[in-house]
This record gives C-alpha cells, sequence and structure tokens, in this order.
C-alpha cells in the first residue's frame, strides 16, 4: 500500500513540476507504439507475400523461376523458396543454396 502512495506521489509530482517532461514521455511512448504496431503487422502480413523471380540457377544449371518469401528480419532479401521451376512437384527439395545468390539480392 504505502509502495502505491509513493507511485501516486511520484506521478503528482512529475505533472505539477514537469508538463514538458510528460508530454516528452508521452511522444516516445506513442512513437514506440507506432514502431511496434508496424513491425507487427509487417511480420503478420509478410508471409501472405511471395516474389517471382526468373534467373539462371547454376545449381540444376538452367533458368528458373521460383517463389520466394521476402525477408525483413535477417540479412538476406528473401526467408526461402516456396515454388521452383526446376522441380515438377510442388514442394522444393533442393538445399535451397539460390537464397544467397547475388543476383536475387537486386
Amino acid at each position: 500500500m504505502v509502495q502505491i502512495m509513493k507511485g501516486i506521489a511520484a506521478v503528482i509530482f512529475i505533472a505539477l513540476l514537469a508538463p514538458y517532461a510528460v508530454g516528452a514521455m508521452l511522444i516516445a511512448l506513442l512513437g514506440m507504439i507506432v514502431i511496434l504496431v508496424y513491425f507487427g503487422v509487417e511480420a503478420i502480413s509478410i508471409s501472405k507475400r511471395l516474389v517471382m523471380k526468373t534467373f539462371f540457377c547454376p545449381f540444376k544449371r538452367k533458368v528458373v523461376s521460383a517463389k520466394f518469401e521476402p525477408s525483413i528480419f535477417t540479412f538476406r532479401q528473401y526467408d526461402d523458396v516456396t515454388r521452383c521451376s526446376a522441380f515438377n512437384s510442388a514442394k522444393v527439395t533442393c538445399k535451397k543454396k539460390c537464397l544467397d545468390l547475388p543476383e536475387l539480392r537486386a
């Protein structure tokens, strides 16, 4: 109970004696909330977006078209290969070394 009273007293003290500090803290808090919401929405929606690229695959030694899942939190441009024309089936069974190819970074 005593700590609650101390907390209330601290809030009243800051609000009365330093209103500009409270405003700055509210602006900073609002900024952090906006940033968290932005990255949260990006993280949720990025899995639904796919990028189609056509390039020469040095591992299969032919021109392929592949669908990539973009990344926002890693050093790579893309996180995963979801489809590739080199494979007739829907599942890509190679080691996906094309994710590190420099032509995919452009």
